[in-house]
């Protein structure tokens, strides 16, 4: 039985993106860009002084999987990010669970809409998005951008 948490993005999740993010797949399906260890560290510690950004780690039973957030936060919208990076948890609806905890976040702050990038190649989660509410924004060469009314 699955149990998700959003718990604090810390050192742990620090250290596991590194891996994470730099699998081929993962780094293909997120557009991650090349980045060092101390342009992450950099990132990291950057991100106390972030008004505009949350970070959350995801955990399964304690297990820690991925990461999400919500980024570019303004008076009207965010934009969501977020990825699974234990390939042993894809497939297992898990991604739902983690865009429905976040449009409600974003609805704490009262916005009206919520948007997100997703590769054009990510077709498992382009179908997520669809199924979730998410209409099509803005189309691009590799990447479109989604959005829903909050």
């Amino acid at each position: 039985m699955q149990s998700i948490h959003f718990v604090e993005y810390d050192q742990t999740f620090l250290e596991l993106s590194w891996l994470w993010l730099n699998d081929s797949e993962i780094k293909q399906m997120t557009n991650t860009p090349d980045f060092t260890r101390e342009s992450q560290q950099i990132w990291y510690n950057s991100l106390k002084n972030k008004i505009n950004y949350k970070i959350w780690g995801i955990t399964n039973n304690g297990i820690p999987i991925g990461a999400c957030g919500l980024k570019n936060i303004t008076s009207l919208d965010c934009e969501y990010w977020g990825y699974i990076g234990n390939k042993a948890y894809w497939g297992k609806g898990i991604g739902a669970g983690i865009l429905k905890t976040m449009e409600e976040k974003a609805k704490t702050l009262h916005l009206v809409s919520i948007w997100l990038q997703v590769m054009k190649i990510n077709e498992r989660a382009i179908m997520l998005y669809l199924k979730n509410g998410y209409t099509l924004d803005i189309s691009q060469i590799d990447y479109i951008i989604m959005r829903k009314s909050l």
